[in-house]
């Protein structure tokens, strides 16, 4: 997304080693397989910092990697779609996303086509553009957002368990977000949908974001 501010921090950074110590023992990482990695979790949990600090430690050992933010494939832009929550709170939830499109660009990636064709969202501009990425030398592609885990395509589930009473400070210092009843209640909404999501996931980050394999 156009408009988003994103700051890695040793904490990050370090969490993001351990996680790809972890994938190293799992896959054939450097052997040219196609890898899809799908991190979950509320706003400001950490998912965005998470997938570019996994990004940057990955480039450090010379695998190539691509980020995907769920943002991006809101069916309508930002603005937009806040507008449409506040006519019906009925409108918050996973049918806001096209997550079948979003689906599609996991399954050509790992079919090793060169280029993929993906929106992008602008903020600022509240408008959906069209990218084309070129994907050919990337083996991993890393997926962050809130609703991702609804879908199959993932080889890794990572879920950052800390909820939006936990990220309040967090959500705060993003550009984006706003301090508003309107907002928590979309927050809290987001909530019971998305903690289910933490029985599906092959790692959980806990509220102190230290990597923990579920038993």
């Amino acid at each position: 997304m156009i408009g988003d501010i994103i700051e890695l921090n040793e904490t990050h950074l370090a969490t993001a080693g351990e996680i790809l110590e972890i994938l190293k023992r799992q896959f054939p990482l450097a052997q040219k397989h196609k890898i899809a990695v799908g991190i979950a979790g509320e706003s400001g949990s950490g998912k965005s910092v998470t997938a570019f600090a996994l990004q940057k430690v990955l480039q450090e050992i010379s695998i190539k990697s691509l980020v995907l933010q769920m943002d991006d494939y809101f069916t309508l832009p930002p603005k937009t779609n806040h507008e449409n929550r506040l006519l019906s709170l009925n409108n918050i939830g996973p049918h806001e996303v096209d997550l079948k499109k979003l689906s599609g660009n996991i399954k050509d990636f790992k079919k090793a086509l060169p280029i993929i064709k993906k929106p992008l969202v602008h903020y600022r501009e509240n408008s959906i553009w069209t990218e084309a990425l070129e994907v050919e030398e990337c083996e991993v592609i890393i997926v962050e957002g809130t609703y991702i885990l609804e879908l199959e395509d993932f080889d890794y589930k990572i879920f950052i368990d800390r909820n939006y009473k936990d990220t309040y400070k967090n959500r705060m210092q993003r550009n984006r977000d706003e301090q508003s009843d309107f907002v928590e209640k979309v927050l809290d909404i987001e909530h019971r949908i998305i903690r289910n999501f933490k029985n599906n996931a092959d790692l959980i980050l806990d509220k102190n974001y230290q990597p923990v394999i579920p038993q």
